[in-house]
């Protein structure tokens, strides 16, 4: 005997139908009991029939909706097929819907006959489609005992079996079609198994039979590593052990019903899960003949939950007061999902289904109404809109660690954990959390535990030259990156106008034309919410603007969940108070706040020093050339230029800003030595820089550029005695930031020809740190520290950076 069961997505319309007919007929051998839910949704509409009714309201075009589908579905197998037997009686339906609306009460009697009607209508039209082979119509209710009550029915296995074989031999045949979902009880009243209990009654059938194999089609080609619909990277499981299957279909497995896999258990029936409309697709076999060295199998999901948390002193060390309040959920049929206790006995929590909130507040209340009166018991503690998030596997107490990377990974995820549970055997572990998070934590554990491909999600905020630099170089790299595991999506960018955002990741082929036509600006809160929309759970925002306003932001974006990469340095050199925060909120939220290119462009200066003092190194002295630009007009003042044309030259190799007198000025490499010092542990302020600048004070102030560069020319002559000083002495002049006893000072130095930044020039930057570990030779670190390729690396390396490894 094979007992295959067909779900309604499997029976939605003729096509379907004639489609399930079909694979009957293939997998024909020797006997075959197939199982039929209604077709696909119309169990919602008789649900939906009845609630109307019960309120009183006009059911007729809802009556009419139905008919017209079921008359048109006979119909349609009526033409090439003998005529529908066994049509259930839609007269006996209309009556009793006619009678919940006379009274607007639904008894649950009553409701089990409604909402099961369906199922009555597939088994009869596919007895015709399958009419050549002799196919008989066998009714659940004559097979299948039932306990407890008509909508939520528990099977009697002991008794279901005895029905079975009593049945099938009085009523031999080739194919026997039941419906699902139904039972009945020991008066021989009709009952229901649960919502989508048909999954139940296929399982019951198969243990019962002691059949070959019971196969559940449905819409899926089998069991994922997660929810489909939610993790695109979802793959099939193969095989799972029926505790692995038990324990995914009770937190939350939308392919299998939670009580399933128990009755195949008892009788060792193996199940499978096949696709309907993908047959030939290898499906999900479980049973217990098939190990497997994984780990870990898949993740599931259970929502919409709330917890409660029964404590006071009468909890402690009193016996059974765990029994007093489980036997009061349990008398009012509250289903409980997962348990916890403390270990000073002091509270014992556990989570309900948000649904039955309102019984077992109302169950315990009732319960402990004295011992509340007496001050034993406190009020009941509740938090709502949580979910769980489970990780299954047999093999899990066979590999160490896996509890820790469950845990790391829901902290990557920004998730708090609210409780958490583990079984005996450690095939399963549950975490319980915020609901709005669920997905996010499943994602982030389905990349750590399955693809192992980490996701950053990066929004760029200016698109200058380095801007611009950075999205050719990320399209550059998508092989590179594919070859490390690593998927970096670029969702947003914007400029000082436009905002341009898309959920499948912004192609680098039109991404300027898509920001032109866009009607957005940047916000943080419109960028926030597409986030959250798309669960994106790696979020970064990239500066590369020298704006104010963004980096007075920094501190929201972190608040909000966001890295921050930044070639802006105006964050880091705003108020040593704001430089602060900044680092707090990395730590609060679990995010990074880079910026490597503040001070070397691509040279790895930000990393080194912290690396240093992360050791225990400590700043003595330092002293460096920090300006690509001022590096490059020096070399050429060395060469003979003078001031004036070494600007020239600058300006036309698109070494400088626009305006010469931001490099000239000095403050840029103030903001450089500043961000140094404050690596280095000193507490300073942007004044507190002594800065001389290569301008005499208020030159050209309030000029335009060319103004300004017209003018340049008036101090060739003092700057060219100032470098002839220099050499008769045999020194060059450099643009110098220099730390000296907690003194921090940048302006022109003269320098020998022993001096590390003697041959510092064309645009090199270089760096000499003497500390405690580097002495009496400092540490230097040298290179090329201005362009936007460069740059443009650097910021690429940091949001690299960005990865929880």
């Amino acid at each position: 005997m094979r007992v295959l069961k067909f779900g309604g997505s499997s029976l939605a319309d003729f096509t379907c139908l004639q489609q399930v007919a079909q694979l009957a007929k293939a997998q024909l051998k020797d006997e075959m009991l197939l199982v039929l839910s209604a077709p696909g949704g119309m169990t919602d509409s008789l649900v939906a029939l009845a609630s109307t009714a019960e309120q009183g309201k006009d059911i007729s075009d809802l009556w009419q909706a139905l008919v017209t589908r079921c008359d048109a579905l006979k119909a349609s197998v009526e033409k090439d097929h003998p005529s529908v037997e066994n049509w259930p009686n839609f007269a006996e339906l209309k009556n009793k819907l006619d009678g919940v609306s006379l009274i607007q009460c639904c008894p649950d009697q009553v409701r089990a006959f409604v909402i099961s009607f369906g199922e009555r209508v597939s088994v009869s039209l596919m007895q015709s489609l399958l009419s050549s082979h002799d196919a008989r119509y066998l009714e659940a209710t004559a097979c299948i005992a039932s306990t407890g009550g008509y909508i939520d029915a528990e099977a009697d296995l002991v008794a279901s079996k005895a029905r079975f074989q009593s049945v099938l031999k009085a009523q031999p045949a080739k194919i026997y079609i039941m419906p699902g979902f139904t039972a009945s009880n020991e008066q021989g009243e009709l009952t229901t198994l649960g919502r989508n209990g048909s999954d139940y009654s296929a399982a019951i059938a198969a243990g019962c039979l002691e059949a070959e194999i019971c196969q559940i089609w449905t819409d899926v080609d089998g069991v994922y590593s997660a929810d489909p619909r939610y993790i695109k990277k979802a793959t099939k499981v193969d095989f799972l052990s029926y505790k692995e299957a038990m324990e995914l279909s009770y937190f939350g497995a939308k392919v299998l019903h939670p009580k399933t896999i128990l009755p195949c258990a008892k009788a060792s029936v193996p199940c499978e899960i096949k696709n309907t409309h993908n047959a030939d697709a290898q499906g999900t076999l479980i049973g217990n003949d098939y190990p497997s060295n994984e780990p870990v199998k898949a993740l599931s999901s259970l929502q919409d939950l709330a917890m409660l948390t029964v404590s006071g002193p009468g909890m402690k060390g009193k016996v059974g007061m765990a029994s007093k309040v489980f036997n009061a959920l349990a008398h009012d049929n509250v289903s409980i999902v997962l348990i916890t206790q403390s270990s000073c006995e002091f509270s014992i929590s556990f989570c309900v289904h948000e649904s039955d909130l309102a019984l077992a507040l109302d169950a315990l209340q009732s319960a402990f109404e004295l011992e509340s009166k007496a001050g034993l018991i406190e009020p009941v503690h509740v938090q709502r809109n949580l979910a769980i998030v489970t990780l299954v596997g047999d093999n899990m107490r066979a590999h160490k660690g896996l509890a820790a990377k469950f845990f790391a990974s829901l902290s990557q995820a920004q998730v708090n954990i609210v409780a958490i549970a583990q079984d005996s055997t450690e095939s399963a572990i549950s975490a319980v959390i915020d609901g709005e998070l669920c997905n996010d934590a499943v994602k982030i554990c389905h990349e750590n535990f399955f693809t192992h491909v980490p996701s950053i999600d990066v929004f760029l905020l200016g698109c200058g030259l380095v801007g611009q630099e950075l999205i050719s170089q990320l399209q550059r790299q998508q092989a590179w990156l594919e070859k490390r595991n690593i998927k970096l999506n670029l969702y947003g960018v914007a400029n000082s106008r436009q905002l341009h955002l898309d959920s499948e990741g912004i192609s680098f082929d039109d991404w300027q034309q898509k920001l032109t036509a866009s009607e957005q600006k940047f916000d943080l809160s419109l960028v926030e919410q597409f986030v959250k929309q798309n669960h994106l759970v790696n979020p970064v925002l990239v500066d590369c603007t020298s704006s104010d306003a963004l980096a007075a932001q920094y501190l929201d974006f972190l608040n909000a969940g966001f890295h921050v990469v930044a070639a802006n340095k105006k964050a880091n050199t705003s108020s040593y108070a704001y430089y602060r925060d900044l680092i707090a909120a990395t730590q609060k939220n679990n995010r990074k706040f880079l910026y490597e290119t503040n001070v070397g462009a691509g040279l790895p200066v930000i990393d080194n020093l912290q690396s240093l003092f992360g050791a225990g190194d400590e700043l003595l002295e330092f002293s460096g050339i920090l300006s690509g630009s001022l590096s490059y007009m020096f070399g050429a003042l060395e060469d003979g230029l003078s001031l004036s044309q070494a600007t020239i030259k600058a300006k036309e190799s698109g070494f400088t800003e626009p305006d010469p007198r931001d490099d000239l000025s000095g403050t840029d490499v103030a903001r450089k030595l500043l961000i140094i010092a404050r690596e280095a542990g000193m507490q300073l302020e942007l004044s507190d820089i002594e800065v001389e600048s290569v301008l005499p004070k208020g030159f050209a102030e309030g000029d335009s550029i060319d103004e300004f560069m017209a003018k340049l020319p008036s101090l060739d002559a003092d700057f060219e005695q100032r470098i002839k000083a220099a050499a008769a002495e045999n020194k060059v002049l450099r643009y110098v930031g220099t730390i000296v006893n907690g003194h921090c000072k940048v302006g022109i130095e003269a320098v020998d020809s022993s001096h590390a930044l003697n041959v510092i020039r064309d645009g090199e930057n270089a760096l000499a740190i003497l500390s405690q570990y580097y002495q009496p030779r400092p540490f230097v670190i040298r290179g090329y520290g201005a362009g936007s390729a460069v740059t443009a690396a650097g910021v690429f390396a940091d949001i690299l950076k960005t990865l929880s490894r």
